[in-house]
């Protein structure tokens, strides 16, 4: 998988690129729910607007969007089919979850990132003085929309917004008859509100990861070799790190996995290939992405919550040129542990030095397994 010049710049999608849909859901109307912005960047995640603009269409097996939000504002209580991860960039947030936003509540800090469990009314509110902004990983190609509680939809039809059978708005002019309401997204009944899983605050935290709980190893074959020096932190589900020590804090399958990735000033990865679809959002600090080998090599260069989507195959290399930490966070599709490919000659490089990965894929010493066994 060779990439051109416009199909990199088509992947890569910079933060001034992302535009907002300020009525995306039935909620917007609502005291306190407005100005509200919502953005699809990679798929169009769970938006209720035929209106909004999508990035990137190209199926990655999840998809990627944000929120942008004054201080006060609230995102109304709902629930998803598939995971929904919440990325703190910036600002404050509190979290609140139950059919009423009464059953738990919890603040997320910058740099702290959440899988919140499916089937389960969520809300959130950026509870700082300043404009947050919260970045999400949806599960699958189609999330199959959302369901809010029967407050927010009786509520918001009060401000003559109804939701179709489709799962788009219906936006009624003042003095207009209302829809039919065979022709509405039905409120889920009480009794089905009533049977809902019910998650504690303990449980739930431990879905979180924050920054002081990013546990940074040198996880892939090529960080014993000079220069290579970048570090992997597992948060949701089985990502690349293929050091033996390493277990993510949310290990239940949600079809992506979710792994920081840090690279120290001057350091890098070796060239390597995947062959899932992979999606890297960049946090902060010097940050470029090579892609292709030799006389084809094109790079780019991140900016902050930047995001960038590699596709199956092509090869690719993190780069920090500068004098400070990057960081970001790779996203890649699938449940299974992710098998980086590189070249031979690393692997020979590596094995001068006693180093290979075992039969289950992990960095062993070279010396200690059997001839045979090492790879």
């Amino acid at each position: 998988m060779i990439l051109t010049t416009t199909e990199l710049a088509r992947r890569h999608i910079r933060r001034a690129q992302y535009v907002s849909c300020d009525e995306a859901f039935v909620d917007v109307r609502l005291p306190g729910s407005t100005p509200k912005e919502n953005y699809s960047i990679v798929g169009p995640g769970v938006t209720q607007n035929l209106s909004q603009v999508v990035n990137l269409r190209e199926p990655h097996g999840f998809n990627i969007g944000a929120a942008g939000m004054g201080p006060g504002i609230t995102n109304s209580l709902h629930l998803h089919f598939t995971a929904e991860v919440f990325i703190a960039c910036e600002g404050s947030f509190k979290l609140r979850w139950g059919a009423d936003g009464t059953e738990g509540e919890a603040v997320l800090e910058e740099g702290d990132v959440i899988c919140m469990p499916t089937w389960m009314f969520r809300g959130f509110s950026n509870c700082g003085s300043r404009h947050g902004f919260l970045m999400t990983v949806l599960g699958g190609n189609d999330t199959g929309g959302i369901i809010w509680s029967p407050d927010v939809l009786r509520r918001a039809r009060d401000t003559r917004l109804y939701l179709g059978r489709d799962n788009q708005l219906i936006d009624v002019p003042a003095g207009s008859t209302p829809p039919a309401e065979e022709g509405l997204l039905p409120l889920m009944p009480a009794a089905e509100v009533a049977a809902l899983r019910r998650w504690s605050g303990a449980e739930l935290m431990q879905r979180c990861v924050r920054p002081s709980q990013r546990d940074f190893k040198p996880a892939t074959l090529d960080t014993v070799l000079p220069g290579h020096g970048w570090q992997v932190a597992p948060l949701i589900g089985w990502g690349i790190s293929q050091h033996r020590d390493h277990s993510p804090a949310v290990t239940d399958p949600q079809g992506f996995s979710v792994e920081w990735v840090k690279l120290p000033a001057g350091q890098r990865s070796a060239p390597f290939q995947l062959d899932e679809a992979a999606v890297l959002v960049h946090a902060d600090g010097p940050l470029a992405v090579s892609f292709n080998r030799g006389e084809e090599a094109l790079r780019t260069d991140l900016g902050p919550w930047d995001t960038l989507s590699m596709p199956p195959g092509c090869w690719r290399q993190f780069i920090n040129d500068g004098n400070e930490d990057a960081h970001a966070l790779l996203v890649i599709a699938g449940d299974g542990r992710k098998a980086l490919r590189f070249d031979a000659s690393l692997h020979t490089a590596a094995a001068e030095v006693d180093m290979t990965l075992d039969a289950g894929g992990r960095l062993a010493r070279r010396s200690l397994l059997p001839p045979a066994m090492a790879v």
